[in-house]
């Protein structure tokens, strides 16, 4: 039997309704700032290449690089040990290179040919379809239509680009196949980078997240362009327009709208960057002395009418919150869950683990109540059991190094904190001979040894202020490495068949569902359960 990670949100969200209109807002707020600071971006590229001769591709490498140091720097100095963290979580790193190239990178490439193909107006309007497919993409993920605001934003959005893009004049929007094709890719791409990056930017936050895309992103298009080969005569105007590109267009940008996703969700987020038009034309007329016509004036009301449509009064609760819906938690501005848990670690549990142990495990048979889960008078493991896995060396603790002022000046506080407990055991489950409905998928598979090919994983248990922050998946990814080290093949578990929770996260992590199975007890007692099994 495993204990969930994390229960349903509504079992376990202490966020407050207010605290959560604090946080559409809030996000709101930081969507609309990265809006107005990419539009000031705009308007530097706009001066480097039209006054300074400047190569857009270049500008693109030497902006991200720069940008990246800056990320690197502030997270080295400001919490390293989860920088380094994440560089050892493979599936962070794998979403953020994902992010990285299919959306920083193929945003600016796929806008930028758009546009050689087109024209400005036409790139901005076909990139901004981008907008459907997250809204699209959400409702379907969350299993819901559209909100009506949502729609009305989304046709405000759309409109009031459109206006300020071609200044009324439609016929502007001619249409090659070419820029038809490089259009839509960059569509696909604003919603690559709007939807991909909202686990790790949960886990890890906003500071490490876009450092390490910008340095793969920037890494992979210098390789490719080799801006160090292109002639460009560096002044210190160039210095002083590119410096605010990157300190302000580059680094405000992307730090601000990927809080605002973490905190408002993708569709707000998305339309709410809609400003960037509005802000490219306040900027460029007020710096660079460009017109403003009355039809950009009624394109930029429409989007500023948009904003407010979108937001949601700070009373009002978001309806049907979801991992795509906002922040569930009031956590630190521009950092993850991972970075205000701290970096924990895992060990064999020892005898004077089985107090504290015991109460992690409580925390989740209340949890399993909470989700409707009746466990019976009996609980398991049983103390007996749970002091033999300890002797056998199977039980595993989660630790946290306390860092709070009165738990380092007191002597006699423990130097650590329990708040996840697992058990591994290499040389399987005997149970699991007996089970009847079981479709294990290494059945009957033996290693040359005559040792069992799988080890099982049960008691996947997190204390309740831990949980919604990696914690349980990385007591999943650890299992899999000290099964692998044991020379095992397979991982089997089984969940009560209601823990949706970790069901969900077993599925994630790659383990097949085998079935429904029922387990019968030494008394006789049968207990059914979901199976599950991950081979590699």
């Amino acid at each position: 039997m495993s204990q969930p990670d994390k229960a349903q949100q509504v079992a376990f969200d202490n966020t407050t309704p207010q605290q959560a209109g604090d946080h559409v807002v809030r996000g709101i707020v930081f969507a609309a700032l990265g809006g107005i600071c990419w539009g000031f971006s705009g308007t530097c590229a706009q001066l480097m290449t039209s006054g300074f001769g400047i190569p857009v591709m270049w500008i693109t490498c030497v902006r991200l690089m720069l940008a990246a140091v800056i990320f690197l720097v502030i997270c080295a100095v400001r919490e390293p040990r989860n920088l380094l963290a994440t560089l050892r979580d493979k599936r962070s790193l794998a979403r953020i290179a994902a992010f990285s190239l299919l959306g920083v990178l193929l945003t600016q490439v796929s806008y930028l040919s758009a546009i050689a193909y087109t024209n400005a107006g036409t790139g901005t309007v076909l990139e901004r379809l981008g907008l459907v497919l997250i809204m699209l993409y959400v409702c379907a993920r969350t299993r819901r239509f559209p909100k009506v605001r949502e729609l009305a934003g989304l046709v405000l959005a759309i409109s009031g680009t459109v206006l300020i893009a071609t200044k009324g004049n439609f016929g502007s929007l001619a249409i090659p196949a070419e820029g038809l094709f490089w259009g839509l890719i960059s569509a696909f791409a604003l919603a690559c980078y709007t939807l991909i990056p909202g686990k790790v930017l949960e886990k890890w936050g906003s500071f490490i997240v876009t450092g390490l895309a910008m340095l793969i992103g920037g890494t992979v298009a210098s390789a490719a362009v080799q801006p160090w080969t292109i002639p460009v005569e560096i002044t210190w105007p160039l210095v002083g327009v590119l410096s605010a590109m990157v300190l302000v267009g580059t680094f405000a940008a992307y730090l601000f709208y990927l809080q605002g996703i973490t905190d408002a969700g993708p569709v707000r987020a998305g339309l709410v960057g809609c400003v960037e038009p509005v802000s490219a034309t306040v900027i460029s007329a007020v710096w660079l002395g460009t017109p403003v016509t009355a039809v950009d004036a009624i394109g930029c009301g429409m989007i500023i009418v948009m904003v407010f449509l979108v937001t949601q009064r700070a009373d009002e609760p978001p309806k049907g919150a979801s991992a795509y819906d906002g922040a569930a938690d009031d956590l630190p501005l521009f950092r993850g869950r991972a970075s205000e848990l701290g970096y924990y670690a895992v060990r064999r549990a020892v005898r004077d683990d089985f107090a504290p142990i015991k109460a992690v495990l409580e925390d989740g048979h209340r949890t399993m109540a909470k989700l409707g889960i009746k466990e019976g008078i009996k609980k398991y493991p049983s103390a007996r059991r749970l002091m033999r896995s300890i002797d056998e060396g199977i039980a595993y603790v989660v630790v946290l190094p306390n860092t709070s002022e009165n738990e380092r000046s007191s002597a006699s506080a423990p130097c650590e904190r329990i708040i996840g407990v697992f058990a591994l055991n290499p040389q399987g489950d005997a149970a699991y001979a007996h089970v009847s409905g079981a479709r294990w998928v290494t059945e009957g598979s033996l290693l040359s040894s005559g040792m069992s090919s799988y080890a099982a994983l049960h008691w996947v248990t997190v204390v309740e202020d831990a949980r919604r922050r990696g914690v349980g998946a990385y007591m999943v990814e650890t299992a899999e490495r000290i099964a692998k080290e044991a020379g095992c093949i397979s991982i089997r578990a089984d969940v009560y068949q209601d823990n949706l929770p970790m069901r969900a996260l077993l599925s994630s992590y790659g383990y097949t569902f085998c079935g429904d199975i029922e387990i019968r007890s030494g008394l006789g007692r049968i207990k059914r359960r979901a199976a599950y099994e991950r081979i590699w």
